[in-house]
């Protein structure tokens, strides 16, 4: 068994929130033996089978996710559905599950909590019911689920195969292995909530807080592969997507930040991501649960800074040698395929798939394919950009991807040197020097700030963006030049500054063009972290620390209102849910925690300044 082969079946054990269906849904592995908590209310004759945070349809259930253990060994969650308040709280006890669910005040009389219990994914094993137990057979072995109160013969629960049901009439244990009492489930769960400790209102340890349980309810298990992956969101997974989906910078900043506390589950998202290959020899923007890749583009190459610094944290080198050729690959192809003179042009090749998706219908060798690859989806920073069908290209050399792409150049050819491949180490090399080379076209002189020049026309883009901080993380732009964008621009009131930040439009913009679309002006996570490592790299300690007490004001506001963690924030008020394409429980919303941790000092990555 490969090293990688140990990481994903040690991390494939016991009871977790592996099945990205319900966050109301515990499974054992690797059997897959789920145990599904659920509701039924009598007066409307409906039933909740599945809870997710973020649902937005007709008399969705609300859900708040408290505090999840990397492990399962405890998690808690509150659901809100059809005048129905349910606390869920659970625990390790040994190899056992204990499940306590505490109904809050004024429910409906006629409520009943279901306890479906089935082997999932079809998986072999056998499930019967007799009196108020279950007992499942599996390859494992025997598993048997108790509850505390007694069982309500009720044959219109819509659930198939064995489960039990009780009234909510007060709190309700579960637990498997042998039956426990209420007493006895109810102080182990509260040993283990007392284990893991609560942030309480510590802005350091909510921020610890965020990372942990931003990482911890995005991990799944994937089926159909048999793997342990972090996922961006639960809800994104179901659906349209069949069952997950990897994007691709997602995947490594989510690699980054559970590195914090896992180094199985960095590498994990590392190295699932790589695999997920093309033919043409990229990583593709997505890859899914359908079938389907991005086989037209990728996403910014973010994976050599975060392998070369999960390196310097762990010091493994398989982990390196495992990941090395398909990053070359990646590199080679940025190279071959979007390079229009001496810099990178985002683009969107054409393909012609055999069962297309109604996902790539509206972005194969279109405009919005290619934006899609710098990250940035339909920011307006694009919209004066022609896309060239004869070249696959947006007619302009991307001040962000060209940035990025220099540092990749980098950090591979740092990675080649501890390998010993002086040849890979040399090409990567020369790559670079020509990229930082050619990005001196991009600074203009008169607004003082490098940004996105036009192919077809020679001029700079008409709008501007914060990609234009990120050459700092290449060690472009050094000195005075620095000064002047993070004087006048990054800082500036009238620019990237303000209390909410940093907005990915300048606030000079209209405010119904910040705020009116997706990426347009909001604050973006991974966008805060990439201008702080950049701002590392380039000695701007002020300057970092004040991005750095910026991020923490943004993400502890929703945390402490919702305890949400999003995918984007208003940058003119600071909250998240005015929007509904921000997702609330989003991975790289802990990205702007991580800063603070690097900021205060307790997490040690980048501590030789941003990617040197």
């Amino acid at each position: 068994m490969t090293n990688y082969a140990r990481i994903q079946a040690a991390l494939a054990q016991g009871w977790n929130t592996w099945d990205t269906r319900s966050v109301l849904t515990h499974v054992l592995l690797p059997d897959a033996l789920g145990l599904s908590l659920g509701l039924k209310e009598y007066y409307r004759g409906t039933s909740l089978r599945t809870a997710q945070i973020g649902r937005r349809t007709e008399g969705a259930e609300t859900v708040t996710l408290g505090r999840h253990a990397y492990d399962g060994g405890f998690t808690e969650t509150t659901v809100t559905w059809a005048g129905i308040t349910i606390q869920v709280r659970t625990a390790h006890a040994g190899d056992d599950l204990v499940v306590l669910v505490t109904p809050t005040a004024n429910q409906p009389k006629s409520a009943l909590l279901t306890v479906g219990v089935g082997y999932l994914w079809n998986r072999p094993g056998s499930v019967t019911r007799e009196g108020d137990r279950i007992t499942a057979e599996g390859p494992g072995g025997t598993v048997q689920v108790f509850c505390t109160a007694p069982h309500v013969d009720d044959p219109y629960t819509d659930i198939d195969g064995p489960y039990l049901a009780m009234e909510l009439t007060g709190a309700v244990g579960i637990s498997t292995g042998r039956a426990r009492d209420l007493p006895e489930i109810a102080e182990i769960v509260a040993r283990a909530a007392t284990e893991i400790g609560t942030a309480g209102t510590d802005p350091m340890a909510q921020h610890r807080e965020i990372v942990r349980d931003a990482i911890s309810w995005n991990t799944i298990y994937e089926p159909a592969r048999s793997r342990v992956l972090t996922t961006v969101s639960r809800l994104w997974n179901v659906g349209k997507r069949g069952g997950y989906a990897l994007f691709c910078w997602d995947a490594f900043f989510n690699a980054l930040l559970a590195a914090v506390s896992s180094k199985e589950l960095a590498y994990v998202n590392t190295v699932e991501m790589l695999r997920a290959l093309t033919p043409e020899g990229f990583v593709p923007n997505v890859e899914q649960g359908t079938g389907r890749k991005t086989y037209d583009g990728s996403q910014p190459p973010v994976g050599s800074l975060v392998i070369r610094e999960l390196y310097r944290r762990f010091g493994d080198r398989w982990f390196l040698e495992e990941t090395f050729a398909p990053l070359l690959s990646w590199n080679r192809w940025w190279w071959r395929v979007r390079r229009d003179g001496d810099l990178l042009c985002a683009g969107s090749t054409y393909f012609d798939p055999e069962f297309p998706s109604p996902q790539d219908v509206p972005r194969i060798h279109q405009h919005f394919g290619a934006t899609c690859e710098t990250g940035w989806d339909n920011h307006p920073v694009f919209e004066d950009v022609p896309f060239d069908q004869a070249k696959s290209l947006l007619a302009a050399h991307d001040v962000g991807l060209n940035s990025l792409y220099a540092a990749d150049c980098e950090a591979l050819a740092d990675i080649a040197d501890i390998l010993g491949d002086r040849a890979a180490a040399a090409e990567l090399r020369e790559r670079h020097a020509a990229v930082v080379a050619a990005m001196e076209s991009l600074w203009d002189e008169p607004t003082g700030i490098y940004r996105s020049r036009r192919t077809d026309i020679g001029l700079p883009t008409e709008r501007l963006s914060t990609m234009s901080f990120y050459p700092l993380l290449a060690g472009v732009g050094a000195g005075e030049r620095t000064r002047r964008m993070v004087s006048g621009h990054l800082m500036a009131d009238d620019g990237f500054g303000g209390e909410w930040i940093l907005p990915t439009s300048p606030r000079s913009e209209p405010i119904d063009l910040r705020e009116g679309t997706y990426w347009a002006g909001r604050a973006w996570p991974p966008v805060n972290f990439l201008v702080y490592l950049g701002l590392l790299r380039a000695g701007e300690r002020s300057a970092a620390e004040w991005l750095a007490e910026g991020s923490s004001r943004l993400v502890l506001k929703e945390w402490n209102q919702h305890r949400h963690v999003h995918e984007n924030y208003s940058s003119s008020h600071g909250g998240a849910c005015d929007k509904p394409n921000s997702e609330p429980f989003q991975t790289w919303g802990a990205l702007l925690s991580l800063i603070v941790l690097m900021e205060r000092g307790e997490v040690g990555f980048f501590e030789k300044g941003g990617t040197t």
